[in-house]
C-alpha cells in the first residue's frame, strides 16, 4: 500500500492516506481527480457519500454472515438487484438502498453461491467493486 500513497502522491494529490490492504485511498483534491493513472477501475466517492453507504445499510450485524455494499456507478445498483433476483439465493439477501446495492450472504459462501458467481462475470468487471461494511466503517474512522 505504501506503493500505491506514493502513486497518489506523485500525482499531486495532498493528505493521502490508504486504508488496509484493500486499495482503498483517502486523498484531498479541489477538483475531480483523473484517477487514469492507475493500472484498474477506479471508483471515487465523497466523505459525505462513504457516510451515506454507511449510514443506509439495510442489515444489522450478525456473526453468521457477511455484509457487502457494491461500490459502483448509481445504474449497477439496478443490474446487481436484477441479477440477484434472477436467481435461486441460499439464505442471502440483496436489497437496493439510495443508488447501492447491499449483499448479505452466508460466511463461507461468498464465492460459491449463484449470485457470488455471477458477480465475476467479466462483464461486471469495470463496473463496480465490493467491500466489506466494516471496511467502509473503517474508512469512516480515518476520515
Amino acid at each position: 500500500m505504501a506503493d500505491l500513497k506514493k502513486e497518489f502522491e506523485t500525482a499531486g494529490f495532498t493528505d493521502v492516506v490508504t486504508v488496509l490492504a484493500t486499495g482503498n485511498v483517502i486523498f484531498s483534491s479541489e477538483t475531480l481527480p483523473d484517477l487514469s493513472f492507475l493500472p484498474v477501475q477506479s471508483f471515487i466517492k465523497t466523505e459525505q457519500q462513504v457516510r451515506e453507504i454507511v449510514k443506509n445499510n439495510p442489515f444489522q450485524p450478525d456473526e453468521n454472515y457477511h455484509l457487502y455494499v457494491f461500490v459502483a456507478e448509481k445504474a449497477f445498483a439496478q443490474i446487481a438487484q436484477s441479477e440477484f433476483n434472477s436467481v435461486k439465493t441460499g439464505g442471502e439477501v440483496g436489497l437496493v438502498r439510495s443508488d447501492s446495492f447491499y449483499w448479505q450472504v452466508p460466511k463461507e459462501a461468498t464465492l460459491t453461491t449463484a449470485f457470488g458467481r455471477i458477480l465475476g462475470k467479466k462483464a461486471y468487471k469495470d463496473l463496480f467493486t465490493s467491500r466489506n461494511i466494516n471496511t467502509m466503517e473503517r474508512i469512516i474512522k480515518k476520515l
